[in-house]
């Protein structure tokens, strides 16, 4: 069980997050994973109610690894009309921002180049939105906008995670909202990744995405164990 507690007037909303009742048990030497949490950062999430509860999650999951699973590497990506790697203080102290643009294909880009700088790590790719991607890099660099998504927004995006499986990421993607076409874009992303699609509820969020790490980390050590890397144990959830 995750729990969060208000704490007074941060611009996170003031949160503390407790942990203690995640429990792990290890047998052996384990895997490491590069773990890549991707938020959505763009104006709907605040209008919508979803800033601070996004904001509490990467906490979550930032104060989980810190804690408690040392070895394993984690990498914050915002992502609105472009992506950004975020240090948590600076995703913390982030206000909304009115501007157009999902662009779920930089955050994937940045997401890949950190998988490849960990080779022996475990790829884990975790992606919390509430919209379909209406922005794209091109290759200069400008950014392309366009509402509803574009042909071509679509394409770029699907290439970026089609080189994250290729990388053998186990992909996990969190909705929020009931938009069918967002569900219909996300259901056939985790599809083709290989992953999982979850409705998630605000209040779940932090919960939802902490449990997928863990599952991912434990898929991850069963494969190991029974499939070719002996010399590591089981995890018990």
């Amino acid at each position: 069980m995750l729990r969060t507690i208000a704490a007074g007037g941060s611009a996170a909303g003031g949160v503390r997050v407790i942990l203690d009742d995640v429990e792990v048990t290890e047998t052996e030497a384990r895997t490491r994973a590069a773990v890549a949490l991707l938020v959505d950062t763009s104006f709907s999430m605040a209008l919508d109610g979803r800033w601070v509860p996004m904001k509490r999650t990467a906490l979550a999951l930032h104060h989980l690894l810190r804690s408690r699973f040392r070895g394993d590497e984690l990498q914050v990506i915002g992502f609105g009309r472009v992506a950004k790697v975020m240090d948590i203080e600076e995703l913390i102290g982030l206000d909304s921002q009115w501007e157009k643009g999902t662009n779920l294909h930089h955050a994937l880009l940045l997401a890949n180049r950190f998988f490849r700088k960990h080779p022996d790590a475990q790829p884990v790719l975790l992606i919390v939105t509430d919209g379909e991607p209406t922005s794209h890099l091109e290759a200069d660099g400008e950014v392309w906008f366009d509402y509803p998504p574009h042909p071509l927004t679509i394409a770029r995006t699907v290439q970026e995670l089609d080189a994250s499986r290729r990388l053998g990421a186990q992909t996990t993607f969190f909705r929020l909202g009931d938009d069918p076409g967002l569900a219909r874009f996300v259901d056939s992303m985790a599809r083709r990744a290989d992953g999982r699609a979850v409705a998630a509820d605000v209040d779940d969020l932090g919960a939802a995405v902490v449990g997928s790490y863990l599952g991912s980390r434990a898929r991850t050590s069963r494969r190991d164990a029974f499939g070719g890397g002996g010399d590591r144990g089981l995890w018990a959830l």
